[in-house]
């Protein structure tokens, strides 16, 4: 076996040509590193704050009906209670969590500060499915606020900036909502959102939702939120929602208009596919760079075996075996991609940690995060794998044609 640094040497040999290849390995790897970081990066933010209204729930709102159906004329509006609810609690055994919505615009005060925001009458369910989750030392509504029908309310972090201050603490203090005291019980977390209906969550306020009824004097829900037991189960969901509705209001089961659906499970599917596509043009481009640099390797051994041809024959006549002098130029070939390779690791995350200095502040951000390349093991995994199998074609085939050398006519060649 040859010693690491005769291999250095022979490598060297060709100065000028292994450094510019080198090179060309170098900024290929940190081509295609930053561009997976920052695909990676884009679907992560993205990913994340298309999550925050809630992962894999369904927003039902009340429908019409679209066509005349056993003395049911066109058009008649179909609204949501308490009832359709609990039926839809009782025969659609596909439903892991439901929660009705009532919504209205309201000024919310404390002391002198006052805005007007989005108040909503939910129920316990309503809290995980949607990610309206409380802050340390508070709570979301629970069963005995239903029950009890206690003003009790949750606020989210711009309600709370706004009435008591950035970073007050509110849990245990009264905001009045048109003039009626409600006792603050929990301030949601900070999240990233990208997705509503009505007012982004941080704008919000929630309260028990028979509180609601009886403050407001309403019993037609603005909307029902519900999450399936499986994602399998979101299509079966809607038809038999759909045929519920129909069933009780003497209404065409066929009729999609019964009901209007948004179906956040599909929307992050398509979220995820396009990121996925983006991630993959991304590696396309960036491996088309590695091969390019891939050939100068190639090159690069074909030159260093056609001067080393004598030497070959020389050593093939001492008795050097065929796969000796094969194992000398792969070797080769694989310690130049691994010197470029390590060069464009290391550019690469001092261009990450560069993106991580740059200050990012504006509206933009408070709703999707701080967008910034991730170098994950993914990626890594991708860009070691490529390398290697470029090393390896690069270095195998220059490998092969000195292993096949005749002695008696290397040592002819000059």
């Amino acid at each position: 076996m040859l010693p690491l640094g005769h291999i250095f040497r022979e490598l060297f040999a060709e100065r000028t040509r292994v450094l510019l290849t080198i090179l060309a390995i170098a900024w290929g790897t940190a081509s295609i590193t930053v561009m997976l970081a920052l695909g990676e990066g884009l679907r992560t933010v993205f990913g994340r704050s298309m999550r925050g209204m809630g992962e894999g729930i369904l927003i039902v709102w009340p429908g019409q009906t679209s066509k005349a159906f056993e003395g049911v004329p066109e058009g008649q509006a179909l609204p949501m209670d308490h009832d359709d609810l609990e039926q839809f609690r009782a025969d659609i055994p596909e439903i892991a969590a439901l929660s009705g919505e009532y919504t209205t615009w309201r000024q919310i005060r404390h002391g002198k500060l006052l805005r007007t925001g989005r108040i909503a009458g939910v129920d316990p369910e309503y809290g995980p499915m949607r990610n309206i989750i409380p802050q340390a030392g508070g709570r979301f509504i629970d069963p005995l606020d239903i029950q009890q029908r206690r003003r009790v309310i949750v606020i989210g972090p711009q309600v709370n900036k706004e009435l008591f201050g950035e970073g007050a603490d509110p849990v245990g203090q009264y905001v009045e909502v048109e003039g009626q005291p409600f006792l603050v019980v929990g301030l949601m977390q900070k999240k990233y959102q990208t997705s509503s209906y009505g007012s982004p969550d941080r704008e919000a306020c929630w309260i028990p939702s028979s509180t609601f009824e009886t403050v407001y004097n309403v019993r037609h829900y603005g909307n029902l939120v519900l999450k399936p037991k499986q994602p399998g189960d979101m299509e079966r969901i809607k038809t038999r929602v759909r045929e519920l509705k129909a069933q009780r209001h003497g209404a065409n089961p066929e009729d999609a208009e019964l009901a209007r659906y948004w179906d956040t499970l599909e929307m992050q599917e398509i979220s995820g596919n396009i990121f996925s596509g983006l991630q993959v043009v991304l590696g396309i481009i960036g491996g088309l760079t590695l091969i390019v640099a891939g050939v100068g390797i190639a090159n690069v051994m074909y030159v260093s075996v056609s001067n080393a041809t004598r030497d070959i024959g020389i050593r093939m006549a001492v008795g050097a075996r065929d796969f000796q002098v094969l194992g000398q130029y792969v070797l080769e070939g694989l310690l130049a991609t691994a010197i470029g390779g390590a060069i464009g690791l290391a550019f690469s995350e001092g261009v990450v940690w560069a993106v991580e200095q740059i200050p990012m502040q504006g509206e933009f951000f408070e709703f999707v995060g701080r967008p910034v390349p991730v170098l994950s093991l993914q990626v890594a995994l991708i860009v070691v794998g490529v390398l290697g199998l470029i090393g390896l074609l690069a270095g195998f085939f220059p490998a092969r044609r000195a292993a096949q050398v005749d002695p008696a006519e290397a040592l002819r060649y000059e």
